[in-house]
């Protein structure tokens, strides 16, 4: 059951990073994007 409940776990991480990395605005939180209008 714990391991289930890791798994699960590491997939949301994993799902977070992938928007973070893939979204307009995550990558104007890691500073991918030059967007210093606002």
């Amino acid at each position: 059951m714990g391991l289930v409940m890791t798994f699960a776990f590491l997939s949301v991480i994993v799902f977070c990073l992938y928007l973070y990395t893939f979204t307009p605005s995550g990558k104007r939180w890691t500073g991918e994007v030059d967007d210093t209008q606002e």
